[in-house]
């Protein structure tokens, strides 16, 4: 069944956008004032040549009078034309011309606009942009006009410094014209390329935190850039994990439902055991014969009941105590053995006892009964007649070899060995005595694993930790 749609979520309240805006106003406003630095030297010096060439041309009016004299109502009139207070023209070999209003004193600030650095201009002008009020400047140049001569002129600072403001004015609306243009653009561009899809991914993320199981699942992205390679591993973890959760509950739901149908289980085949023993005791032989299979049917399914019921519970909690290994291994080769005579009798199975005498371990008992007996009787029930445990150490371990002359492993079952169900191609088998063992073996702290195999029979080796026991005259493996 079609998963339902999830309800529409509130976008996560994201800064990023605001950040990327505010961000890109100051980059491109800083770039302004990078900018406007030498622009508004430039208008200055441009503004100063422009009176030098000014103040040259009414100074050439003196070569067109007899006396290179003119009246004062003219001398006033060019010089207001030129916008300057007075011009001094300085050429060698010839007199000097000049026309005044407002004499050159030395108290006047000078700036010889051929000797200025950049950096000199720069800082010129904004020293001229923060002073208040008139300040006579003399100014040195040459002029275009004159290309020989040099020219001074007089002026008052105040009504370039007029200038200079109103230029800064229309160079700072521009620049924040530009800026949250620009800024815009960027903006729309990163929200549609990255922010939108982030915001989308991160809701998505959330939802999926607060309800693995109810979200419904969408069409990874298409897109090429990196993006679109984190939405579609995204997509493709959250698929994983949604078949995972889903998996884990149905089975939850199992072990739930085999751990109810066990005990009920449990308690009819003991029901039948009972009856099955009052069919041994039959007076008919035909009736006591059937008997043995009977109850070897029944103590498989107690076993399969059993097993199932322990996998279900999990790993459960070692209790450490001191073990002797070796009357332990030939307690589990007794029990195994007169197990096979109830199953099959016709069959000799031989149990062998090769750990030292005095082996101590610290461990749970009723675990490694339970591991030794799970290998074993895989063992035998595999085709092996004869099931042999020795112990060894190696750099503080305990490792136990269980090993049998059976037909070995099948090759494709190696690889799901461990994994519950998996019963290897044998009958009657649960396919639970292996993972219960690698369960028992980590719960103790160690590991089990394959370690030889082949048509000369098995080698199961599981190790305890360091401190978990000592094997008295066992060899260190090579």
């Amino acid at each position: 069944m079609a998963d339902a749609p999830s309800p529409p979520r509130a976008r996560p309240p994201f800064g990023l956008s605001w950040r990327v805006l505010g961000l890109v106003i100051a980059a491109v406003m800083a770039a302004e004032v990078l900018i406007f630095l030498p622009s508004i030297a430039r208008f200055r010096v441009s503004y100063l040549e422009q009176l030098v060439e000014n103040g040259t041309l009414a100074a050439l009016t003196l070569d067109a009078t007899p006396d290179r004299m003119v009246t004062e109502e003219l001398k006033r009139m060019l010089l207001d034309h030129a916008r300057v207070d007075a011009v001094v023209l300085v050429e060698a070999g010839k007199p000097n011309r000049a026309l005044t209003l407002v004499p050159p004193r030395d108290e006047m600030p000078s700036f010889n606009l051929m000797e200025r650095s950049a950096l000199g201009l720069i800082w010129d002008a904004l020293a001229a942009m923060g002073r208040d009020g008139s300040l006579y400047l003399r100014i040195g140049g040459y002029s275009n006009r004159l290309p020989t001569a040099m020219v001074w002129v007089v002026v008052d600072e105040e009504p370039m410094r007029l200038a200079m403001h109103a230029y800064a004015g229309r160079i700072l609306a521009l620049s924040i014209i530009i800026a949250l243009f620009t800024a815009a653009l960027l903006y729309l561009a990163l929200r549609w390329l990255i922010v939108r899809p982030l915001q989308d991914l991160s809701g998505d993320m959330t939802d999926f935190r607060r309800a693995p199981e109810a979200v419904a699942l969408k069409t990874p992205a298409t897109r090429g850039d990196e993006i679109g390679v984190v939405d579609r591993e995204f997509r493709n973890l959250q698929r994983e994990l949604h078949a995972s959760l889903r998996q884990k509950t149905r089975l939850a739901e199992v072990g739930s439902a085999a751990n109810k149908i066990n005990h009920d289980l449990r308690n009819i085949l003991a029901t039948a055991r009972l009856m099955s023993d009052r069919l041994a005791s039959s007076e008919d032989a035909r009736t006591r014969a059937l008997a043995p299979t009977i109850l070897g049917t029944i103590d498989r399914a107690t076993r399969l009941a059993g097993d199932a019921l322990d996998y279900v519970r999990g790993r459960p909690e070692p209790r450490l105590a001191e073990v002797d290994l070796g009357d332990l291994v030939d307690e589990v080769g007794t029990h195994l053995e007169e197990e096979g005579e109830d199953s099959a009798p016709e069959r000799v199975r031989h149990w062998r006892n090769e750990v030292p005498t005095g082996c101590a371990v610290r461990a749970d008992r009723d675990h490694l009964f339970r591991i030794f007996a799970n290998l074993g009787r895989n063992a035998f029930q595999a085709g092996a007649n004869t099931v042999t445990v020795r112990v060894s150490s190696a750099r503080g371990f305990l490792l136990v070899d269980v090993a049998d002359d059976g037909p070995g492993v099948p090759e494709p079952m190696r690889a799901a060995l461990f994994r519950p169900f998996a019963a290897g191609g044998r009958s009657g088998g649960s396919g639970l005595g292996l993972a219960i063992a690698r369960d028992l073996v980590r719960a103790q702290r160690g590991d089990i694993s394959l370690i030889d195999n082949g048509p000369g029979g098995a080698t199961f080796r599981f190790t305890l930790p360091p401190g978990a026991g000592s094997a008295a005259g066992a060899n260190p493996p090579e």
